[in-house]
C-alpha cells in the first residue's frame, strides 16, 4: 500500500498538467446583439462560437435588441450553422428600436441562386421565443454568485427592462438586486470617448434604456466607443480563407450582402468581446475607473475618479495589428 503522501502529490502533479479549461468551469456568457443592423455583429458572434467550443466560455444565451423578427430567425440559423442551435434566443419583441429589416437578415435566409434554397429557417421563431430580459433572468438565476459576463453590442433596451424587472418564477429577487448578485461584469459597445464626441448609434436609438443603464447599472461597466472599432477594419480576405464555401454560409452571405464587395468593415462589437472574455491578453488597454454619463441629446460622456463604476477601452497604435490578427483567427474558428 502506498503512503497517503505518495498518493497526493501524484494527484496533484497530475492536476498541475490539466489543461486550465478542464480545471474550470467555463464562463458563462449572455451576448445581446441588435443582429442585422451591421454586420459586425455577425462577426462578434462567430467568436463567441469559437471561444464556446474551446470551452473559454459557455455562452448561455443570445438576447436580440432588435425589433424585426428576422433577427431571431437569422441568429437560429447561425446557432444551428455552428451546431449550437440548442442555445437559446431571447427577442426585445417588434417594439422594440430600429424595426426595419436590416441590411442581411431576410437576404441571407432567404437566399437563393437558381431557384434553390440554401437554408432552413422558420419566419415565426420571433413568435416562439421568450422576450430577452426574462430569458437573462433565467440564466442569471441559475448562475453562480458573481460568475456571469454580459456583453451587449446593440442597444441597452434589453437589459434597462432587466434591471426594472421584478420578482417572477426564475428568482424573487428585482432586476438590480439580480445583477448585483450573478453578474461578473458588463461589457458594453456603447458611446463615443474621442476628441469629438457625438451621439453614438447604440445610444442614440434608445437613450431612455442607455441612461438606465449608465445611471443605475450595480457592477462594473467596461465600455468600448466608437473611436476603438472605428480604427480596426476587419479583413474580409479571411472569409474566403476560412469560409470557402461563400455564399452557402451565413457569416459569408451577411457580409456580402451588407455592403458590395470588397470592403472591410469596421469592428466595434468584436472590440467588447475580445475584452471580455481575454482580457490577459492585453489587447486594449482600459481607463481608471470613473463615470459615463449620457446626455439627452445622446452624446457620452466619461470621467475618471469620484468612485466610479465605470471604465472605457483604449487601443494603442502598436496593438492594432495584433488585435485584427485575433479577430481573424476567431471568427475563423481557431483558438
Amino acid at each position: 500500500m502506498k503512503p497517503i503522501f505518495h498518493v497526493t502529490l501524484a494527484a496533484s502533479l497530475l492536476l498541475t498538467n490539466v489543461p486550465l479549461h478542464a480545471q474550470t468551469k467555463p464562463a458563462p456568457v449572455i451576448f445581446d446583439t441588435d443582429m442585422g443592423n451591421d454586420t459586425d455583429d455577425v462577426l462578434a458572434l462567430s467568436m463567441l462560437y469559437t471561444y464556446h467550443k474551446a470551452r473559454k466560455i459557455d455562452l448561455k444565451a443570445v438576447t436580440i435588441s432588435k425589433g424585426h423578427p428576422y433577427a431571431v430567425t437569422f441568429t437560429d440559423l447561425m446557432n444551428r450553422t455552428y451546431g449550437l442551435g440548442h442555445i437559446p434566443l431571447g427577442y426585445v419583441g417588434n417594439n422594440g428600436p430600429t424595426p426595419e429589416a436590416g441590411g442581411y437578415n431576410m437576404q441571407t435566409v432567404k437566399y437563393t441562386e437558381e431557384g434553390r434554397a440554401f437554408f432552413t429557417y422558420d419566419s415565426t421563431l420571433a413568435e416562439k421565443v421568450p422576450e430577452a430580459y426574462k430569458l437573462q433572468r433565467k440564466v442569471l438565476a441559475a448562475a453562480a454568485d458573481g460568475s456571469v459576463i454580459m456583453i451587449v453590442v446593440g442597444f441597452s433596451t434589453n437589459i434597462a427592462r432587466l434591471l426594472q424587472s421584478g420578482a417572477d418564477e426564475f428568482s424573487p429577487l428585482g432586476g438590480r438586486e439580480l445583477v448585483a448578485k450573478k453578474v461578473k461584469a458588463l461589457y458594453m459597445m456603447a458611446g463615443m470617448f474621442g476628441t469629438k464626441p457625438f451621439p453614438e448609434y447604440n445610444v442614440v436609438k434608445d437613450i431612455a434604456a442607455a441612461r438606465t443603464v449608465f445611471e443605475q447599472w450595480p457592477g462594473q461597466i467596461i465600455a468600448s466607443g466608437w473611436e476603438v472599432g472605428s480604427r480596426l477594419h476587419f479583413p474580409a480576405r479571411s472569409l474566403f480563407r476560412y469560409y470557402p464555401q461563400l455564399w452557402e454560409h451565413p457569416l459569408v452571405n451577411a457580409y456580402f450582402h451588407y455592403k458590395k464587395m470588397p470592403y472591410n468593415r469596421e469592428t466595434w462589437d468584436l472590440t467588447s468581446v475580445l475584452q471580455a472574455i481575454e482580457p490577459g491578453k492585453q489587447f486594449f488597454r482600459e481607463s481608471a475607473p470613473g463615470t459615463i454619463r449620457i446626455e439627452a441629446d445622446g452624446k457620452s460622456t466619461f470621467s475618471e475618479g469620484g468612485g466610479g463604476k465605470h471604465r472605457i477601452m483604449l487601443l494603442d497604435e502598436a496593438k492594432i495589428k495584433p488585435v485584427l490578427a485575433r479577430f481573424e483567427e476567431t471568427v475563423g474558428g481557431k483558438y
